[in-house]
């Protein structure tokens, strides 16, 4: 039998979504966020990989970027429109924010929190990849660097609550989230996330 979740929250049926670049800590913090909520956590990533039986990597080879972020786009409307209950934690791709549909999805499905990690530590969180489709080069801080110039007014955008954890250990990272996540979910409006409350953000 699973423990008791330590720090339940009450999401009004939403999920809990983490966004950012490879290397961020999703995967990680998800799971001890699941730990400590109670709920299930999905990965975009991986329910992709079980519902074409193709890894990322090759789904990138064979069919190219732009198949893999129609694929993410099926998936996010997918559960915007199925309200998948018990509400779960969503770890995310990192390109997953690239298209502005996407952004809009992510807004409108759930909490959405933008780990904000540093180009350095990126670097030597995935020093040891090498299923990462887009850092299949030997200068890898030239790639990180630029994907995360690019991509940061897309996170930016997409989430309601931007947290640099670049310095945090991840029990610390993810007790910023429960307590954010319930002063968001607390301050909600009657229509939901239609009418989205107004939550500062983190630098």
């Amino acid at each position: 039998m699973s423990p008791a979740p330590t720090h339940p929250i009450d999401t009004k049926g939403h999920p809990i979504i983490l966004i950012g670049l490879m290397g961020c800590g999703k995967t990680t913090v998800g799971k001890m966020l699941s730990k400590r909520t109670g709920m299930p956590l999905l990965d975009t990533d991986a329910i992709i990989e079980e519902q074409t039986g193709c890894s990322i990597q090759d789904i990138f080879r064979e069919h190219g970027e732009a198949h893999f972020r129609s694929l993410e786009t099926a998936l996010l409307r997918y559960l915007l429109e199925q309200k998948i209950q018990p509400a779960p934690i969503i770890s995310t791709g990192g390109g997953i924010v690239v298209r502005p549909e996407n952004r809009d999805i992510l807004r409108r499905l759930g909490f959405t929190v933008w780990l904000n990690v540093s180009v350095r530590a990126l670097l030597h969180r995935t020093k040891a990849s090498t299923n990462r489709p887009l850092l299949q080069s030997p200068d890898r801080h030239a790639i990180l660097s630029r994907l995360l110039s690019e991509r940061r007014p897309f996170y930016r955008e997409a989430a309601h609550y931007r947290l640099n954890s670049t310095r945090m250990d991840i029990p610390t990272v993810v007790s910023h989230v429960c307590r954010r996540a319930e002063r968001f979910f607390d301050n909600l409006p009657p229509h939901g996330l239609d009418e989205e409350p107004n939550t500062p953000q983190a630098s």
